[in-house]
């Protein structure tokens, strides 16, 4: 009888983890070894067991699913790696490419295409879905974040975290000035007219996780 395939799933939403058990774990010819909710506990899964494919999110807490793809794929090439994500870019699914990964698709996917991209990675194919077409208010926001520079990113990443704009200035060794003036300029992109509305936008469009992953390439 040929053994099946097995997959471990990372992402550190357990209400997602919890639902794409129920919709994998029936399945007759793979089998989930483990569903982890941080980088840590898969990597010590790892030790143990590797499987044949593992489903991995981005968007993780300490290391991120960019950085865990390339620790992976550098000590076991053999290992398939899936990204499944919220985030969806032409840009983000090149760069994924990239670093060897052998597959993206949507959280959004219906649970039939999930499984017959699983079943095609499993088998030798790499397989990208198409993301879905974004309207012209998503595209200019797309458009927004990306004029960012690294800097600017790192404030805002100070400002989530409550520092004041001369706690940042200090942190950064810089004028605090210079961050005023970063300020005016990631309001003025973001098209924000408080901290509290740059910070629930951060939020709400989860930048600072998002821009990180692409600011590695620069």
């Amino acid at each position: 009888m040929k053994s099946k395939k097995t997959i471990m799933i990372a992402d550190d939403h357990q209400l997602f983890l919890d639902g794409m058990i129920r919709i994998l774990e029936d399945e007759t010819d793979f089998t989930i070894i483990g569903a982890y909710n941080s980088s840590s506990k898969l990597f010590h899964a790892l030790n143990n067991q590797q499987p044949d494919l593992i489903i991995l999110d981005i968007q993780m807490p300490n290391k991120n699913g960019f950085d865990l793809c390339i620790q992976i794929k550098s000590r076991f090439p053999i290992i398939k790696i899936l990204f499944i994500s919220m985030l969806e870019s032409a840009d983000m699914i090149r760069n994924i490419k990239k670093i060897g990964a052998n597959g993206f698709m949507s959280k959004t996917t219906d649970a039939f295409v999930v499984k017959k991209t699983i079943r095609e990675i499993l088998n030798g194919k790499d397989v990208f879905l198409p993301i879905e077409r974004k309207t012209s208010v998503e595209e200019n926001l797309t458009v927004n974040i990306f004029s960012l520079s690294k800097r600017e990113i790192e404030i805002i990443s100070l400002i989530k975290k409550g520092l004041s704009s001369k706690q940042i200035a200090d942190f950064l060794t810089i004028s605090n000035y210079t961050v005023e003036t970063h300020r005016k300029n990631i309001f003025r992109k973001l098209k924000v007219k408080s901290v509290s509305e740059l910070v629930a936008f951060a939020y709400d469009n989860n930048i600072i996780s998002f821009l990180l992953f692409f600011t590695y390439f620069v």
